[in-house]
C-alpha cells in the first residue's frame, strides 16, 4: 500500500513538472520567420551598457521599480562569439508612450535613462517565445538567440542588432535585415 502510494505521489509530481515545463516552453519549437513584425514606431527609455549581457538583467530589475506595467526591450549590438565579453554593448529599456508616461519618463531621465525612438520595423528576422513568468525568460534566453544565429548564418543573410521585447503573452524576438544604424542608441552611433 506504501509502495502504491509512493509511486501515485512520483508520477503526480512528474506529470505536473512536464506542464510546468512546457508551459514555460521548454517543449517550445522555435519557428524563425522573415517577416515585418508588429509593431509600430517605438518610444524607449534606456540605459546603455557594455560588458556581459547578463548585466541586462539589473537593469531590467531596476526599470520595475518604476513601473510593473511597463512593457520592456533589450538591444544586444555584438554577436557573443565574436566580440569579447568586455566590449560587448547593450541598451535595456521600457517602452513609452510620450504624453502618457510623461511624469515617468521625466523621473527614469533624472536617473541617467535617456529617451530614443526606435523606427517601425521593415522585413526582420523574427520570431515569440512565451513569456508567462521569469522562468520563461531564462528558458527563451538559452534557446532563442542561438537558434536566431544559426537560421541568419544558414541563410547567409545580415541582420542585426537582436532586439527581445517583453510584451505579455510573448517575448518577441527581432533582427532587423535593413537600415541597422536606426536602431543604434545614440552611445554607438556615436563611436
Amino acid at each position: 500500500m506504501m509502495i502504491t502510494t509512493v509511486i501515485a505521489v512520483i508520477v503526480l509530481i512528474s506529470l505536473v513538472v512536464l506542464w510546468l515545463l512546457k508551459t514555460l516552453g521548454v517543449f517550445k519549437t522555435i519557428s524563425i520567420q522573415i517577416t515585418q513584425p508588429p509593431f509600430k514606431q517605438l518610444t524607449i527609455v534606456y540605459k546603455f551598457q557594455r560588458g556581459s549581457y547578463s548585466k541586462a538583467g539589473d537593469i531590467f530589475n531596476d526599470i520595475a521599480k518604476y513601473s510593473s506595467s511597463l512593457d520592456k526591450l533589450g538591444i544586444y549590438y555584438d554577436h557573443p562569439k565574436v566580440v569579447p565579453v568586455e566590449k560587448r554593448r547593450f541598451a535595456v529599456g521600457a517602452i513609452v508612450d510620450e504624453i502618457k508616461d510623461r511624469e515617468l519618463i521625466e523621473q527614469m531621465e533624472k536617473n541617467n535613462y535617456k529617451v530614443f525612438k526606435l523606427p517601425e520595423f521593415d522585413r526582420s528576422v523574427y520570431t515569440v517565445f512565451p513569456f508567462k513568468n521569469i522562468l520563461s525568460i531564462f528558458i527563451a534566453v538559452m534557446k532563442v538567440p542561438y537558434r536566431l544565429g544559426d537560421y541568419i548564418q544558414a541563410k547567409k543573410i545580415e541582420a542585426h542588432p537582436f532586439l527581445e521585447i517583453y510584451k505579455r503573452p510573448l517575448i518577441h524576438f527581432v533582427v532587423p535585415l535593413s537600415d541597422f544604424d536606426a536602431y543604434n542608441v545614440p552611445e554607438i552611433s556615436n563611436e
